[in-house]
């Protein structure tokens, strides 16, 4: 079975990732770190699944407005917690604290996950194929200003739904930002208080269960290994996480790695242009100030994939590079909001090219090349 990469952070854990997976797990993804490098692959048959789920809700009567308006309930839930004190809480109000966000990740992914770009790669072909011979660009759907009132109903449905759709992921995702962003958010001080309470280094490569534990005066083994190499994968029967690490994580994790092209890269092209410029490798991270004197004007940004708070240096650049993504994604929608060109979905930009690097960026056919 075929593996493709989806999602990607250089600064993860395997708590983050049981957080992650109170949702996600319906998608029988494998999951890798390599020295904190984190990793999601979904196979072929799921991308496809996970496509035709989105295009089926697009087609759907009423779908988009009633998951609008369960959607900003979240958004409302989310924001209640990042002022939370955690650091004047003890251990039992600790756990207490770590099951409610648990269960509110849960209940919140449910909602995230379905404005995934993955979800949208069948209504993004059947919009292309459509307006191909109208003179109409994928750009100009997106941006709302070409008039639907004569599409076909069913066409008309796609395209009012992922026109929507991109304004409410916004909004879910600057919640996201609210908790998970810089080093006064929640999620960041809650991850410092839980090295802090357990007095153990290695407190963050530890499941939800083993944190608690811990917390709990219990022992835990050592498992500073898993943030070397840990492949994972979710156990349904008893909802948890199975993590390999060591020489066999990192025997299946070379199984899935590709061969990384050496000097060009192909993606989707989500806003057209061809510019020439040097590269600025600028990773997601959960704090991103720390990267903001890298990017000059007119550098290309090189990213993992990017974010609401990645904004400053986006307008920045003279184009933009991502691994992940798709016409949906945030790279692709910023793109557009401010005329850059911009490929995404390369799978592998971040790792061919460096810092420095000249390059070409043909966004009218989705290839990055060394010049």
């Amino acid at each position: 079975m075929e593996y493709e990469p989806i999602f990607k952070f250089p600064e993860y854990n395997i708590f983050m990732t049981d957080l992650f997976l109170q949702n996600y797990w319906q998608f029988n993804p494998i999951i890798t770190m390599k020295n904190g490098g984190w990793e999601m692959f979904l196979s072929e048959d799921m991308l496809k699944k996970v496509s035709e789920r989105g295009y089926n809700y697009a087609l759907q009567d009423g779908f988009f407005e009633q998951f609008e308006k369960e959607s900003m309930k979240m958004v409302k839930l989310v924001l209640e917690i990042k002022d939370t004190k955690v650091e004047e809480m003890d251990n039992e109000q600790l756990i207490h604290f770590i099951d409610k966000l648990f269960g509110l990740a849960k209940k919140f992914l449910a909602k995230y996950n379905i404005t995934e770009f993955i979800n949208f790669t069948k209504i993004e072909k059947e919009i292309q194929d459509y307006i191909e011979e109208k003179d109409i660009s994928f750009e100009e759907v997106m941006s709302g200003c070409v008039n639907l009132t004569t599409w076909p109903e069913d066409k008309r449905k796609l395209a009012d739904y992922i026109i929507n759709m991109q304004h409410l992921k916004f909004e879910l995702r600057k919640a996201i930002n609210e908790v998970f962003i810089g080093s006064t958010a929640v999620i960041p001080r809650l991850l410092q208080q839980l090295v802090i309470k357990t007095g153990r280094e290695d407190a963050l490569n530890m499941t939800l269960k083993e944190i608690k534990n811990c917390l709990n005066g219990k022992e835990v083994k050592e498992v500073t290994d898993r943030y070397v190499y840990s492949y994972i994968i979710w156990d349904k029967d008893n909802e948890q996480m199975i993590i390999i690490s060591g020489g066999d994580a990192y025997r299946k994790i070379r199984e899935l790695n590709k061969d990384i092209p050496q000097n060009e890269v192909i993606g989707v092209s989500a806003c057209k242009g061809l510019v020439k410029g040097v590269v600025k490798i600028i990773p997601l991270s959960m704090t991103p100030k720390k990267y903001f004197g890298k990017m000059e004007k007119d550098d290309i940004l090189v990213s993992d994939t990017t974010g609401p708070e990645m904004v400053p240096l986006m307008e920045k650049a003279a184009a933009i590079v991502t691994d992940e993504g798709g016409m949906m994604s945030h790279a692709a929608i910023i793109s557009r909001e401010f005329n850059i060109p911009c490929v995404v979905g390369t799978k592998c930009a971040t790792k061919t090219f460096k810092d420095g690097d000249l390059i070409e960026v043909n966004a009218n056919n989705g290839v990055v090349k060394k010049i």
